[in-house]
């Protein structure tokens, strides 16, 4: 089809040549709708209901502000998918064409006629799944608990005889094996939590604070790839803070696992635990190095190697065909072959995609099958106390044999010596 509709005589306007948009297209998400239509057939539910903002937006495409105000997407056995928004959201929701149905209304608590999850049930009624017999599937058994909101569970407000059940892993399991746009979009996102990464290092100097580096890191690399990315460009899932993303911690903080910053100026022997990220098209990376100011000592050089060794092991566990328990007991054998069991404080990863943690995890707890197109994080820990934490973290995708690194920062012990 043409850009332009011309009549007879007329002449044609100037073409227009489509470029790049750094959002994922309709028809995957049409495709990812029918997937999750198909499991609900599985299971014999009429509807799915999607409170989690990541997951309306990941069957949906409408990415929005998470509030007190309640949303939802109902994705039906048929039909176009309904969506619950306040009055705020009018205009918003009319950029997911998926969406068909949609109910507003006003405010909450109420806007002076009722709670939004009622609301919600007329919805549901509008749908026709609000009848007995009828049986929901739901992520969520009515909004979450943020920033204020209170109100009756879905199971509460839908008519008698209409069954809710529990069904968050249907787009759970959907989100752990990522697309080829979406794995172009986290691949896009390491490029810039590498730049990200690169001036914070560059930025290290003695006196100056964790705060005062990361935020000149962060802004400097978030304009450059704006201008790069072009004006198609919008952050849709770190819309708080910065569309690439550089930070870390320094000194006896480095021996928390998740340590907060502070203001204190870095000194000479510091060492540094590192992140850095960016969101492409809703989609983000994870980056993080050990790193340390002045030369290290020998008792630095040694929990380093091991921690890459750790690490190593961890990129040898993920093959398709074997269990995620399975890849953390490699590494936690690895851990007690190297003498350091005790000091293991967290499972060795994460999946990562639309958020920088998702489901499934290597875990000895998590019985996923590792598939080839997942993503992860690997990121086995050790933590000294006294001393210092040692962690790298890159993000990988499982391919048919094994694990590829995404994340291309260097990971060489001299590399991360910053000499003042």
């Amino acid at each position: 089809m043409s850009d332009q509709d011309t009549s007879p005589g007329q002449n044609p306007g100037p073409a227009v040549t489509p470029t790049i948009g750094w959002r994922i297209e309709q028809p995957e998400y049409d495709r990812r709708v029918e997937r999750v239509r198909r499991e609900l057939e599985v299971r014999r539910l009429d509807a799915l209901v999607l409170f989690h903002p990541t997951r309306m937006a990941y069957g949906s495409g409408f990415f929005h502000l998470s509030t007190e105000r309640p949303m939802a997407i109902v994705v039906p056995l048929n039909g176009g998918l309904g969506a619950l928004i306040p009055h705020l959201e009018q205009e918003h929701i009319a950029k997911a064409p998926g969406v068909t149905r949609t109910r507003v209304y006003p405010e909450y608590p109420s806007g002076g006629t009722k709670h939004p999850m009622l609301h919600l049930a007329d919805l549901l009624t509008e749908m026709g799944l609000d009848a007995r017999g009828r049986r929901l599937g739901y992520d969520s058994n009515g909004y979450l608990d943020v920033n204020g909101y209170d109100g009756p569970s879905l199971s509460e407000v839908v008519a008698e005889g209409v069954e809710a059940v529990r069904a968050r892993d249907i787009v759970d399991r959907l989100r752990a094996v990522k697309s080829q746009a979406e794995l172009a979009f986290i691949k896009e996102s390491c490029v810039w939590g590498n730049l990200a990464h690169r001036l914070m290092q560059e930025k290290l100097a003695l006196g100056r604070t964790e705060l005062d580096i990361s935020l000149e890191a962060s802004t400097e690399a978030s304009r450059a790839m704006i201008a790069a990315l072009g004006p198609s460009y919008q952050p849709l899932t770190m819309v708080w803070g910065s569309p690439a993303l550089a930070m870390f911690h320094a000194g006896a903080n480095t021996s928390l696992p998740h340590g907060l910053s502070n203001s204190t100026g870095l000194r000479r022997g510091d060492v540094l635990v590192t992140g850095a990220a960016a969101d492409v098209g809703g989609y983000v990376s994870e980056l993080e190095r050990t790193m340390i100011l002045g030369e290290p000592t020998p008792e630095f050089e040694r929990h380093f190697d091991l921690m890459l060794q750790l690490q190593q092991a961890g990129f040898d566990a993920l093959r398709p065909g074997r269990t995620l328990a399975e890849a953390e007991a490699d590494v936690s054998h690895a851990f007690v072959e190297l003498g350091v069991g005790g000091l293991q404080r967290h499972h060795t990863g994460h999946s990562i995609g639309l958020e920088g943690h998702e489901a499934p995890f290597i875990d000895k707890g998590d019985e996923t099958v590792i598939e080839e197109n997942m993503v992860f994080t690997v990121e086995p820990g050790l933590y000294v106390p006294g001393l210092a934490g040692f962690r790298h973290s890159d993000t990988v995708v499982v391919r048919n044999d094994g694990a590829e690194r995404l994340t291309y920062y260097p990971r060489d012990l001299e590399s991360l010596i910053v000499r003042l």
